[in-house]
């Protein structure tokens, strides 16, 4: 190096002279032509950024910086893309006082509608899984050597290959047991050095897919090939916090990105959700689910800072349109200004009209579960919210069949669905990913199981089913979480038992499987079970009789706990015409008919179904 040079190069150092700026990231990397979200918000990562001017040659775009951050690491610039614009790689030029450089944006075409975004309903039955532990395509991607990390199936919390492809070589299995869709947890690049776990919920770039699972185009793949089998799919997203290593971190693009960053120790969320439904709380009882940071360490966005709501928003609109799914299951929903809530559901369904977002609030009650249902105004905002998990209904279902409580709570939890507007759009389920599987909690009993999955599927509502439990993962594991996020048997390379073919699947698991195969068949197969009528006929302690009724049949289901002698039920009140028969599912069981407005049940087993035709 001649002398000169190391002059320049000293004083630089010393910083006698600015740098040169420099791109690193550019967020979002591509964008529509056409598209309800304009103008898009660019957020560029580099050095050296702080004062730059930012152009584009094309008269078809109009570029505006918004904002700099003081340490020059990232730029705020706002295209908008005016209607003459054409799909096709734009190039940008950035310039400050030290310098030049340049990035690029691809404009794609239209967004192909077909086939895409399709929404869920109550005819739907959701199948949860981690694509890290359900099934294993490319063996290639499990280890990436720039992570350190390499996959450890002998570890709970390490990554054990899973990935995009062995789903989608597995949709043939999930289109024979019934399912109508899949909702697989976060799909965010969550690797890094640091050890990260394989749940997903700790995403250091929200605009790349995790490496281990694949590529956006594996995604993709997913999504069109499910699609051809008639089965929809669900993402998992998070607005509420990143992970602990993202870059942001350590510098944020402004200095209210996150709540309280530079305040030690963390805020820690107390997840007190009732407070933020009682109109009655203290603005510091509110303030603390608001901003504390989830489990204390993951950084929590600070949506009221406009950067960071139009950054989610966009990021959210970006997913559904990269992938074509036709849902989203939004983690830690109620921790989130609702205000926020209100514009996010709006940009969406501007772009994607019936496209369906589920909401995760751990709320006890339907009372303040159901405040945070969209389509009411509360506080002059209304979030538009198309539903959410039902954990009211959950804890009653682990309470009365796992745990042998009374069968009427049930109807206790199901009496309170006044208070929602669309109870039938609520989303039941007996287990997830977050705590310990249903067979683990019920001692393993089988019996048990199979009445919990007969009364989720044929009471009101979008049930959710968590992968492995229809084989009856969890029965080894009584009171235990190590079944909870299990490898798929037969998933991975080398696995001694193949439980996705019939041959795998023997006792037990061949058992709940059959059963639950058959009732979600049967579920497809009558529309009452789908959006029928729900009414109450017998509310017992060790007894529970319902009706569903749509105009062309009606379904009852009797769930007898007990020993006892014949169930004796008027219906008198009840528009059903004397002599009306309804035959048993499965077939071959005593058939059950109206007389003088009567129905006499001779009890056969524990769970009975009889189906009639109006």
């Amino acid at each position: 190096m001649k002398v000169a040079e190391c002059f320049v190069l000293g004083l630089a150092l010393l910083g006698g002279i600015e740098a040169a700026p420099v791109v690193e990231k550019v967020d979002p990397p591509n964008w529509w032509v056409g598209h309800t979200w304009n103008p898009i918000q660019v957020l560029l990562t580099g050095r050296d950024l702080k004062g730059a001017a930012v152009t584009s040659e094309s008269s078809s775009l109009q570029v505006e910086v918004r904002r700099g951050s003081d340490d020059g690491r990232h730029l705020f610039v706002y295209v908008h893309i005016r209607s003459e614009a054409r799909p096709g790689r734009y190039q940008f030029h950035l310039a400050t006082s030290s310098g030049r450089t340049g990035f690029d944006l691809t404009l794609d075409p239209p967004i192909d509608r077909r086939g895409r975004f399709q929404g869920f309903g109550p005819g739907d039955v959701i199948y949860l899984l981690m694509a890290d532990r359900f099934a294993n395509g490319d063996p290639s991607n499990d280890s990436p050597p720039e992570f350190g990390q390499p996959a450890d199936r002998s570890s709970p919390n390490a990554y054990h290959g899973g990935d995009f492809r062995g789903i989608r070589g597995r949709l043939d299995y999930l289109k024979d047991l019934g399912v109508t869709g899949i909702w697989m947890l976060p799909s965010y690049r969550n690797s890094t050095r640091h050890a990260s776990p394989a749940h997903g919920y700790h995403t250091v770039d929200f605009y790349a897919v995790e490496p281990r699972f694949g590529t956006m185009q594996d995604f993709r793949d997913l999504v069109d090939s499910a699609h051809r089998l008639g089965i929809k799919v669900m993402q998992d997203q998070v607005a509420n916090h990143c992970g602990p290593h993202h870059p942001w971190v350590e510098a944020p693009p402004t200095p209210t990105w996150f709540h309280d960053l530079s305040v030690l120790p963390r805020l820690r969320n107390n997840f007190d959700i009732a407070a933020l439904a009682d109109p009655y709380a203290r603005p510091r009882r509110r303030s603390i689910p608001l901003r504390g940071w989830f489990a204390g360490h993951l950084p929590d966005f600070d949506q009221t800072d406009p950067l960071v709501s139009g950054y989610l928003i966009q990021n959210a609109i970006w997913w559904i349109g990269m992938s074509g799914i036709d849902g989203m299951r939004q983690d830690t929903y109620p921790y989130v200004d609702r205000p926020f809530w209100e514009k996010w559901k709006e940009a969406i369904d501007r772009q994607f009209p019936g496209f369906f977002v589920v909401g995760e609030i751990t709320a006890r009650t339907p009372a303040v579960l159901s405040f945070f249902e969209g389509g009411a105004r509360r506080d002059g905002i209304d979030t538009k919210l198309d539903t959410m998990l039902d954990f009211p209904l959950h804890r009653a279902i682990r309470s009365v069949f796992a745990q042998n409580g009374p069968l009427n709570e049930l109807a206790d939890v199901l009496a309170q669905d006044s208070l929602y507007r669309r109870p039938e759009w609520l989303v039941p389920f007996l287990g997830n990913h977050d705590g310990a599987r249903f067979l683990a909690v019920a001692g393993g009993d089988i019996s048990r199981l199979l009445m919990a999955q007969a009364f989720l599927l044929t009471t009101r509502g979008i049930p959710h089913l968590y992968y492995g439990d229809e084989i009856a993962m969890g029965k080894e594991d009584a009171g235990g979480r190590r079944s909870v996020r299990a490898d798929f048997p037969g998933g991975f390379p080398g696995d001694p038992v193949d439980a996705f073919a019939p041959h795998g699947r023997t006792g037990d698991s061949a058992v709940v499987f059959q059963a639950l195969r058959s009732l979600l068949h049967l579920r497809r197969s009558h529309p009452a079970l789908r959006r029928g009528k729900l009414t109450h006929l017998l509310v017992e302690k060790d007894r529970y009789a319902y009706l569903r009724s749509a105009p062309e049949e009606r379904v009852l289901v009797v769930l007898d706990r007990t020993p006892a002698g014949p169930i004796d039920i008027e219906v008198d009140d009840i528009p059903l015409r004397d002599g009306l028969r309804f035959r048993s599912f499965p077939e071959g069981q005593h058939e059950v008919t109206v007389t003088g407005g009567r129905l006499r049940i001779i009890p056969s087993e524990s769970i009975m179904i009889y189906v009639a035709r109006q």
